[in-house]
């Protein structure tokens, strides 16, 4: 019994004298820097919102700015003109769109249309497109 309690004390002070000397980051399991490093926000690729228009008026096609402010809130502009061939009736487009406005509202919140303007004013200031 006396030998098995001597055994039990030098172990727990040759552990607790062991313990001692480390430092953090000393074992293979503890590491000083992170490697978990969090992605951007836009780490995937979005699938943009078709919005069908039938004419580009008041829309800034080609404008590069605007292209980028339709694309990070998640949707283009398609211009189908009526009578062509992808545009079969006047009801497909207006439910089309009613689905892709509520994408939009769910994407960008309830006052997406406002920021739209606004950056829309924005594009057309710093581009020269803006008149008044």
């Amino acid at each position: 019994m006396k030998m098995c309690m001597a055994a039990l004390l030098i172990f727990w002070i040759a552990g607790a004298h062991a313990q001692e000397k480390l430092q953090f980051g000393d074992t293979p399991t503890t590491n000083t820097d992170p490697k978990y490093k969090s992605k951007h926000k836009d780490h995937r690729q979005k699938k943009l919102i078709h919005w069908v228009k039938p004419n580009a008026r008041g829309l800034l096609i080609g404008n590069k700015c605007f292209d980028e402010v339709t694309n990070k809130m998640g949707f283009i502009y398609l211009i189908q003109p009526k009578g062509q061939p992808g545009n079969k009736s006047e009801m497909g487009r207006l439910t089309r769109n009613f689905f892709a406005k509520t994408g939009i509202l769910f994407r960008n919140g309830p006052f997406w249309k406002f920021k739209l303007k606004k950056k829309t004013k924005d594009c057309r200031r710093q581009t020269g497109d803006f008149t008044g």
